[in-house]
Parts: C-alpha cells; structure tokens; sequence
C-alpha cells in the first residue's frame, strides 16, 4: 500500500494553491479523457451508524470485511473524512446539499412535527435546496436513490417533498421517507399506509438492505450505456440490530454478548451485499468510468443501556467519542474512493482533510458540472487522484442545545456544542465559552491533552472563527465571553442518557454521591431535560443522611419547580405551580438507608414513595412554565421551592439516583 501524506510547508504554499486551482479547473476534462471522452458515473455508499473501524481494512479488531477491504485495496483510503454532524439527518443534508445543514434548519435528526417545533428544526429539507442529483439530472445524468432518506416524511410528517423534487429520477426508502418504502415493522407498514405517497413493501428487517442493493444493481443494469448516479444508503448497522435467524451463530467464538454478535451478522451481510453491487459494476465493464465512493453517516450508536452488559457494538479506533459526539470517533469516519485506472490502487492518504459537504461540488468538478459559488464544500477531487493537499478553509461542525437532545452514553464522549478543525488543530466550545478545548491533532489524535491553556492565543482565534460562523449561520454564541476549560463533572443517568452535573465537592462517582453539608452537584440549565406541558418525570435512589434535613434535589423555585428534601427526617417531594406549592410528606421519619421514587404523572398527579411503599400522593396539576434554572443535587440555590431556607445543603450519600422522563426527551 501507497502511504501519502501532505506535509504543511508555508513557503510553499502559493505555489501549491495555484498548482491545484489549475489542476481541479482541468480535472473535469482530464476525468472525461480517461472515459474515452463518456461522462463518468457516480456511485455513492453511505452507511448508517458504522464507526471508523468498523470496517476491517480500518482496523476492525474481531472481524474482516471482504468486499469492503478488496474496494479499499483497489482505491485510495482516506483517514482525515469527516462528515458534518454526529446523527443521521443533519449529516445526510449535509452530503446532498454541499451545505452545512444548519443553513436549512437541520441541525439533529428529523422528529415528529412536535419533536421538530421544539428544537427550532424544519420539518424536511427544502426542495429549493441545492442538491448533487438536480445537477446532474440537468447535466443528463440518470438519478436513483435506494436506502434510508430521513431527510423529511414519515411519522406524522406527510406533506415532505418526495425524493424525486430533489433530483432523483427514482427511489425506494425506508420508513423516515415518503414515496415508494420498505418498512419492516407490521405497526410501521400501518402508519406508512396511512400517510400515503407511495407503495409500502412490508419485508423483513434483515431483507431491507439485499432489496435496496437488488434495486440499485438493477438500475446499474438498466442504465449502463448511460451516465448515472445512484445513492446506495442502507441502515441495518443502525440498531437495533437484526440479522437473518442463525446467521449471528457463527461469531459466539469472537464474542460473548449476543449484542454484538448480531452487530457482526448485519455487518457481515451488508459487506456482502456491497460485494454483489460492485462485482455487478464490474462485470458490466463499467469499472474503468464508474466512481464507487463508500463512507458512513456518523459513529457507532452509543446508548447508555448498552453498557451495562459490556462496551456497545461498532469501532471507531484511536478515536474518542461515539455517535452524537463532536470528538473524533463521532464525526471522523472510513472513506473509500475507486475509479479502475484513474485512481491507483492501493493508497492510503493520511493528512489530506475531507468534509461530506465537498463531495457535492468534488463530483460535479468530475461530471464537468458547473459548481456554484455558494456552497460551503470546496472541490478536493484532487485528493482523490492522489495528490494529498491541505483544505483551503476550516471544517465546523454544530450539535448541541437547543437541537441536540441526545448524547452519548459514556460522560467523556459527551462534547462541547461547536467544533471547528483547521490543519492538525481542532477547537471545541460551547456558546458560552465554557469548556473549551483544543487539541494537536497530529500528535493527539485520541484527543487527551488540552491545550488551551498553553495556546490561549490560537484558542481565542479559533473562537473568532467560530463566531463568525455561528454569526453567517444564525447560531447564537457569545464572543466575548471568556475561554474557560472543562470542569470538573458527576454523570447522573436520566432516561437514554448521563447528564453531566458540575461538581461542586462532591466526592464519589455516578453510583454513590458523598456530601458533607457544603457540597453540591449543578446541571446547567441548557442540558436540562423540558418537564413543561404534561411531560412526566420519575426520580429513584436511595439516601443515607447524617443530618435530618437538606435537600435532595431541586429544579426551579416557588414560582415553577420541583423538590425532593429531608424535613426533620421526613422525606417531601414538592412541587410548585403557577406559584401554588404542594408538599407530599413521609408520615414517619427515615431512619438510616431509605430507597425513594418521586413521581410526577402527564397528567398532573404525583406521588412518593419510601422504601417502596405510598408516602404520599397530590394533584398539582401539570407545569406550564419550565423552571428555567439548573438542577442541583444536595442544595437549593435559588428561590426555595419546598418549605424550607436555601441553600439548605444535604449531608451524608445519595446512591443509584435516576431520572426518567418516559415521554419526555
């Protein structure tokens, strides 16, 4: 294998600039000379939820992956690939649009219309976005997408703009997508029939990826003797995972969990089928004029549950973070690019940085298509002939609050709201300036070492830059707040994911809290889950006082809010209401360990319980204003909301504490 790296070297820099402004302005007709003159085709894989090293030519440690491995050994590999967000709908706009998303108000994955309303997003990309397909189809491309959409429709969203108004001639989606869809759930096929806008297949779930491949081989064939482009996007990584009956049996000698056995089944059979569509290419000779272009939409799924029986399923190598996160194992994902006989085989380049939103204006560049000026991709089908270069401008990425309502499942994946990556430098901050982080990339890779204090002054620029992006793109972010580095933080599971309280001496860890009557734990309040409007809530754990009162927990004040405290060694949970206050009290006092469930119902009522048995029950009503503060854990720091002065600190330990929003977030 053919090792290429770009070497920054600033005395040379204009000359480079100009060498490859003058080769990518000729690329198109060299591209075209290769083809005997034929337009060339375009071939995009795009997986759902497979990590960096997934794949075994990327490093998988348990298992290979064939036809992955033999396309990337006929390619070039890229390892500087990233895609511009960390979940599914953003990251795919990104790639059809050559934009950042943010610009059409999808910034996280695409919800229920109520879902959508509540994170500010758009409930479907607009049609008069710019799109790879509309290019080409005006250049004479035939069009076809084949595989999940969720790009807008499905749920209750049923007036999104089907895939053909965004340039594709034909195309079968699964169930976040209107028009013709596989869907393999039997209450899902009923929802889908009943939104219309297409024939529903009913399959099943290990069936959806060969029925997608079928369709795109069968387009391939149909269109041979002419340009095409046809976007292959299956999502059985995604999980759950369900492999064909018995076909997960054959890894109980690469592992143990059952998890992630049927984790390797589905990534066995999508390699697979990835074999069939690209053994299909070549045997109709379409090789030598066909671009196969294979990557992944974000990082290996990262839900809390999944470890508790052992680290979840999927790889993502060196690399910190996960899905949802902006630290590399997040964003940074396997990249393969073939052409036979245009791109040498067998190279791996290792520096030259890649952005999903380039590969819109990178095969445009390549079809001869003109390339608007408005995009935010620039053109790097240089790098994909081969010749490493550095990128013209800086990468940046967006998830966070409001949009961003889930999170990683391990606290240190969970990453600050902005990110940005300029050569070996990459910067994360939140809109505040807190928790600012900057790694060397190049020596740091599974970023360790912050730097921010040893460069504050490449921080701060790498700030401005930030908020100057955020200025272009309407995100809020303050640029005069001060740079300040992470803090010292306590994760505290709350339904599918760890809320990151900062720790304000308290000794101990997620499972067991220690306080000594000073300390406290505090959520700030944009991580905090919304309980307005009937949403319900559920608070577990268990006490052991040293002292007979003190606060619990507290979210809010007298106005809005909710409570859990010792008064006199009796246990309340109160909640206020349009500033009317309601205390449910334990009849006895709590005499050493005392397991407790606060809960409060959608439809208003609430209840206590102490060591499993009823304290207490009252009918508030629900909260029609959201507290608005942060949640503290062994304090009140604001306006009181149970009968009681602040600050009013808890002593003694807080175990196993949870928080359950069941239909909340």
């Amino acid at each position: 294998m053919k090792i290429i790296e770009y070497h920054f070297d600033s005395r040379r820099l204009a000359l480079t600039a100009f060498l490859l402004v003058a080769m990518s302005l000729g690329i198109g007709s060299a591209f075209a000379e290769e083809s005997n003159g034929e337009k060339p085709n375009f071939v995009v894989i795009f997986i759902d939820d497979l990590g960096f090293a997934d794949p075994g030519c990327f490093g998988n440690p348990l298992i290979k992956t064939p036809h992955i491995d033999k396309l990337a050994a006929e390619g070039i590999k890229l390892t500087n690939f990233y895609v511009n967000s960390p979940i599914c709908s953003a990251s795919r706009v990104a790639l059809t649009t050559g934009q950042y998303q943010g610009r059409w108000k999808i910034h996280s994955f695409l919800n229920t219309r109520a879902g959508n309303a509540n994170r500010g997003m758009a409930d479907y990309l607009d049609p008069s976005a710019p799109t790879t397909a509309k290019k080409l189809k005006a250049a004479g491309y035939s069009t076809a997408h084949f595989g999940k959409w969720h790009m807008g429709g499905g749920r209750d969203v049923d007036d999104a703009p089907l895939p053909q108004a965004y340039g594709f001639d034909e195309s079968l989606v699964s169930f976040e997508g209107l028009g013709d869809r596989i869907i393999s759930n039997p209450k899902g096929v009923e929802r889908a029939r009943a939104l219309g806008h297409g024939k529903v297949i009913p399959c099943s779930r290990w069936e959806r990826m060969q029925i997608q491949t079928d369709r795109t081989i069968d387009f391939v064939r149909r269109h041979r003797d002419e340009p095409f482009y046809v976007r292959l996007f299956p999502n059985d990584v995604h999980d759950a995972h369900v492999p064909r009956p018995g076909s997960a049996d054959k890894f109980k000698s690469v592992s143990d969990d059952p998890y992630v056995r049927d984790f390797f089944a589905v990534l066995e059979e999508m390699d697979k089928q990835i074999g069939r569509l690209v053994a299909t290419i070549d045997e109709l000779n379409l090789g030598k004029k066909t671009l196969i272009l294979f990557t992944s939409d974000n990082g290996p799924t990262d839900w809390p549950k999944k470890y508790l029986t052992g680290p979840p399923a999927g790889f993502t190598g060196p690399y910190r973070g996960r899905k949802w996160s902006l630290f590399e194992g997040g964003i940074r994902m396997p990249f393969i690019a073939r052409w036979t006989g245009t791109i040498s085989a067998g190279i791996e380049d290792n520096s030259s940085v890649v952005a999903a939103i380039d590969l819109s204006p990178t095969i445009c560049r390549i079809a001869g298509v003109p390339v608007e000026t408005d995009l935010d991709g620039v053109d790097r089908s240089g790098v994909l002939l081969g010749n490493a270069s550095r990128r013209s401008q800086p990468v940046f990425w967006q998830y966070g609050h409001p949009h961003a309502i889930l999170k990683g499942g391990k606290p240190e994946h969970q990453s600050p709201t902005f990110a940005m990556r300029d050569g070996r430098w990459k910067f994360l901050v939140n809109p505040d300036g807190s928790e600012a982080q900057l790694f060397d990339l190049e020596a740091d890779e599974s970023e360790t070492t912050n730097l921010v204090s040893i460069q504050p002054k490449r921080a701060a620029a790498m700030a401005a830059l930030i908020s100057a992006w955020c200025n272009d793109l309407g995100f809020a972010f303050d640029h005069e707040a001060p740079l300040t580095a992470p803090v010292p933080t306590i994760a505290i599971l709350a339904s599918n994911q760890f809320l990151r309280f900062v720790n304000h001496g308290v000794q101990g860890n997620t499972v067991s809290l220690q306080l000594d009557g000073r300390s406290w734990l505090d959520l700030p309040a944009f991580r905090v889950p919304k309980v307005v409007g009937g949403r319900s809530l559920q608070i577990k754990g268990t006490i052991r006082p040293s002292a007979p009162s003190g606060v619990v927990l507290a979210h809010g004040d007298n106005r809005s809010g909710y409570s859990v405290y010792l008064d006199k060694g009796h246990l309340c949970f109160a909640t206020c209401v349009s500033k009317k206050r309601t205390v449910v009290r334990s009849p006895a006092a709590i005499t050493g360990a005392a397991s407790f469930e606060a809960n409060w119902s959608s439809g208003g009522s609430v209840f206590l319980k102490v060591d499993g048995k009823l304290a207490g029950k009252a009918d508030p009503g629900i909260l029609r204003h959201e507290p608005g503060d942060s949640i503290q854990i062994g304090a009140d720091l604001v306006q009181p909301v149970g009968n009681y002065s602040t600050p009013n600190h808890f002593a003694g330990s807080i175990e196993n504490l949870t928080f359950r929003y069941p239909n909340g977030t």
